[in-house]
Parts: structure tokens; sequence; C-alpha cells
């Protein structure tokens, strides 16, 4: 049973500038916090210029990279640009995965990076760094140089290299070799972990095992060999892994047990397209059938606020804008210069997991920036309350543009799923799991014809810095991926899940999951069992991109789910099509 802790809070945002438990700097830090921001975005736009050499690789004189944040969108993004780069090194058989300073320390975030420094490229993640004089290979002329490297096709020669931008991440089913009925795996494919043909080989190697060891040779049902990495990323989505042995046209046919166990992985997780569950829908004045969200209650509030002078001092207290189980948001104005802010009152509690919550919140918080995550101006703590102003986004929470039966667009979808992958991308670069996304949670800025400005993600109280798999049983029902139920450890890709529930609302209405009478166990075995459907006619008018997307996201597999960077590369989220 999940337990509905502190943010099942159903509707804790109304507050259009809402749920940033935020950080311990002072009220009257706020100059010092301007002036930050204003140095961050003048060092974002100057890109950096870095060396990186190869761990262990004597021989090898690295290459100088560019890197800014517009560039590289994650830390992950940049691990992937080396690892098709370095793809030949012999020293890196699976891409780079770490990164090193001369003194052996690990850099998780592009933040780190200095301007003119050197780093060494590491293939493992528990990799050590190699004994080496790097400083003397810093002092030889790179070989090459990335951002000439994108614009020369004498280094691109090969076509893997040169379709590298144009990858798309796409689940393909590999059938092994062997006596029928054969065993037929998935793999996710995506330009982070598919930088080589080679790469791939070696992916389907460790996956498929034959046992005449490694694969040599794939073929696709005409009778095809691949032999480039763009075949991979074709139409076909069946292909065929062999070692040395000989191959007939036979061979390269399923049986009719090997089509339903393909047609279980393409099918399985869909519903007859008709079948709706009682509760997902609600008559309109006409009495047509129309999409209904699971309703949502508001916790009753009673807090009487003291806000101390300090606050008082510098902001003029506005209207309220909302509350939730343990805080209270009203608008806020700074005395200074009329700038319209929200300032957020949380309640202390006697409860000591409670409160380090709050704390573990605000410590996140500290160490994040990106446009796409609602930013904190300052705070105060006291002994009984957290007082957090926050930017202020006056279009609401998602939900409320969802519940008013708000027309999106096309546009409009897909530039808030962007929005929303890219906070994520941006989180999961950091090794931070937000593990309570949700509609509530997201707020969204409206121009003045209606059309979608920007989303913005908020609400860090169950966020946390991942080490190790997590087990806390958390977040909020509808939303919890199926690995958080089975409580076998799970990390970022929870997020991913629940954002795809949230496309599958956006783009129909209603959500993938939903439980008859309200039932909370019944719901749970739904998500569990990873079924869903795009029933008509709600589904009759999104394309087959979109629900294509969907599907990617909502795999209850995690190994085979879309990361955060997968849906950004996802054709339908396709950045010149907004």
């Amino acid at each position: 049973m999940v337990e509905k802790e502190y943010t099942i809070d159903k509707k804790s945002t109304k507050m259009q500038a809402v749920a940033m438990r935020t950080t311990q700097r002072s009220i009257s830090t706020e100059e010092c916090t301007t002036r930050q921001k204003s140095d961050v975005s003048r060092a974002a736009r100057k890109a950096k210029r870095i060396r990186f050499l190869v761990n262990g690789d004597r021989f090898c004189k690295g290459v100088v990279v560019a890197v800014t944040h517009e560039r590289y969108r994650s830390f992950d993004s940049l691990l992937g640009e080396l690892s098709n780069t370095l793809s030949e090194n012999k020293h890196l058989p699976s891409g780079v995965r770490t990164l090193f300073t001369t003194d052996g320390r690990k850099i998780s975030q592009l933040d780190d990076l200095e301007d003119g420094k050197f780093y060494i490229c590491s293939g493992g993640n528990n990799a050590s760094l190699k004994k080496l004089d790097y400083a003397a290979l810093n002092n030889v002329k790179p070989s090459r140089s990335l951002t000439k490297l994108q614009s020369t096709n004498t280094v691109l020669s090969s076509p893997s290299k040169q379709l590298h931008l144009n990858i798309r991440p796409k689940i393909i089913f590999v059938v092994r070799s062997g006596t029928r009925p054969r065993k037929i795996i998935r793999m996710l494919l995506n330009k982070r972990n598919s930088p080589s043909f080679e790469h791939v080989l070696t992916l389907i190697t460790e996956s498929i095992k034959l046992d005449t060891g490694a694969v040599r040779k794939v073929y696709v049902s005409s009778g095809c060999q691949i032999t480039q990495l763009e075949q991979f990323f074709k139409p076909d989505d069946l292909f065929f892994a062999y070692g040395s042995e000989r191959v007939s046209q036979d061979d390269l046919k399923l049986d009719f047990e090997e089509m339903k166990i393909v047609q279980s992985h393409k099918r399985g997780l869909r519903k007859p397209p008709n079948e709706l569950k009682n509760g997902t829908h609600c008559m309109d004045e006409s009495g047509k059938r129309v999409p209904q969200l699971p309703k949502t209650t508001k916790a009753n509030r009673n807090i009487t606020s003291s806000i101390p002078s300090k606050v008082l001092s510098r902001y003029t207290i506005g209207d309220r804008l909302g509350d939730g189980n343990f805080a209270v948001v009203y608008r806020c104005f700074d005395k200074r210069n009329n700038s319209e802010y929200a300032l957020k009152i949380i309640k202390k509690i006697e409860a000591p997991q409670m409160n380090q919550m709050i704390e573990n919140e605000l410590s996140i918080l500290k160490s994040i920036r990106h446009p796409n995550i609602i930013n904190l101006i300052s705070d105060l703590v006291t002994t009984t309350y957290v007082y957090l102003v926050t930017e202020l986004i006056s279009g609401g929470d998602l939900f409320e543009a969802i519940a008013r039966c708000t027309d999106f667009s096309e546009r409009d979808l897909r530039l808030m799923t962007r929005n929303l992958a890219s906070a994520l991308a941006y989180l999961h670069g950091m090794d931070i799991v937000h593990r309570d996304v949700k509609p509530e949670n997201l707020l969204v800025e409206f121009d003045d014809d209606g059309h979608v400005l920007h989303l913005k993600l908020a609400d860090f109280g169950l966020s946390q810095k991942i080490t190790e798999p997590l087990y806390m049983v958390c977040g909020t029902p509808t939303y919890v991926a199926p690995e958080i139920l089975t409580q076998e450890g799970y990390g970022v890709k929870i997020d991913i899940w629940a954002a795809g529930v949230i496309l599958y609302i956006l783009l129909c209405g209603f959500p993938p999951f939903v439980a008859e009478n309200g039932s909370q166990e019944e719901l749970f075995d739904d998500i569990l069992s990873g079924t869903y459907g795009f029933p008509d006619p709600y589904w009759d008018n999104v394309s087959e991109e979109a629900k294509d997307l969907v599907c990617s996201m909502l795999q209850s597999n995690p190994s085979l789910r879309f990361s955060a960077e997968d849906v950004l590369d996802h054709p339908w989220c396709d950045e010149y099509e907004l």
C-alpha cells in the first residue's frame, strides 16, 4: 500500500507560485543571490574550452570541446558526444562513462567543468584514474576539436558518425539463434548507448548471450545483413543475431510461438480499443460521455501565520493563492521595485521525518538552477515556520488547466513535454530524482492568446540525491511507477513513468490507469499489469508518433523505458517543430 506521505496532498498547488519548499538562504541575502544569478547567467553564455584525454592512453592527444549549457542539455549528453567522438579508442569499449580530474576526483555535472582545464575520460562507472603524466599530454596539440569535428565531412567519414545527430531512441527486438522457440529480447537503443555499430554489437552480445560467443552477424527478416549503425534505426525493429554459424532464409522467419511472443510485447500492453473502465468518464450537459480526471481533495487549512518583521519589512503580502497539507501560499510584492512573487509558508510539525524532508528539499534546491524549474528568490527559517519567496507563475498549475478542459494545441503539448523532459534531464544528470511529478506540481505560463509560453517543475518535497537504489514507497498513486510498488529498488526512471502518465492525460483527457470505485489496491494492480489502451474516439486524432512516445515512456521495465534525454530526442518532441 502506498503511503500517501506528506506530498500526496492531491492539490497542494492552486498556488501559482507553488510548491518550492526551498533553501535555507536568509531573506537578507537576496541581493547577493541576485548578483550570483547574474554572474551565473553571464558565465552560461560563455563557452568553456575544455580538453578531454583518455584514461591510460599515452598516445591519444584528446579532443577540445566548447561546452555550454545551450549545447549540452545535461552531463549525459556531453558523455554521449564524447563516446561518439572517441568510439574508436580501444581504451573506451563501452564509451565514456566517467570524467576525472588529474587528482582522481569524479566530475558529475557540467558546472564542475572549468574553462581551460583538461579532464580524463574513462569507460567504466567504477573505474579509477590510471597513473600517467596527463599534464604532458595536455601540452601536445590535440588531434581534433569537437567543434570542428561536427562541421567537417573529412573526419566524420563513417556513416555511423555522420548520422549520429539524427539517431532517434528506439526499442528493438532481437532473436537469439538456436532451437525454436528462440529467445527474444527487447533493447532500447539511443545515441548515448549506440555511438557506433561496434557498440551495438557489444550490447547485443551482452544481452543475448550466444552459446558460440560474440554476436558477429545481425540480419533483418528480408535477409539483409546489418553492417552499419544507421540500419538499426530504420523502420525494421526485428533483428536476428548470430555468431559465426551459417544462416538460412528460413532462420529469419518467426514460427507461431515466436510471433506470439513478439506480438505480446508489442500489443500486450494495450487494452481493446473501446474498452474503458468505469470512473474514467462522466456525462456532460448534453448527455455525452466525456473524459474525467480522478478527483483531488484539498486539506482544510488552519494555519495562522505571524509573519516575521524581516519578511514584512521587505515584502507587501497580497491575496492568498492556495494551500496544501502543511503550507499556504500568498502573493507578495517587493517593496523596493514592486516585483511580484509568491510567498510560501510551511508549518513545521512534530515529525522528524517531515522536517528532514524539508531540510533535504532545501539542500537540493540550493544546488539547482534551470529555466524549467521554479526559481527560489529567498527564504527564512524559524523554529515554527519556513518562509519561501519564489518566482510567481501567473498561469496556475497544469491540473487546473486540464480541469478547465483547456484545449491544448499540438504545439502546446510538445512544448510542455519538452520543458518537463528538459527539467528532468537536468535533475537526472545530477543524480536527483523528483519522485512526485504530477500536474499539480507543474506550473504553466500562458500568453495573451492562451498559448503555452513555458512549463516549470515545482515542489521538491520528495526529491532525493541518488547514490543507490531507493525503496521508500512514496508519491501520488495515479503516477507511481510499477518498480515503486514492487519495492525491488528504483531510480530516476520513475519520473519518466509519471511524465508518461501526464502526457497520456494531456493527449486524451484522462489517465491510463484508473480503478473502479476508487480502490487503491485495484489501481496498483492495474499499474503493475502495465495494461492500458488508446480508446476511441479520444485517440482518433492523435498521431502515431505521439502514441509511440507514450508507449516508450510507459514501459514497465525501467531498462526499456525512455530516459529524459530520449524523450527530448524523440521525433514528436522535435524542437524544430515547435
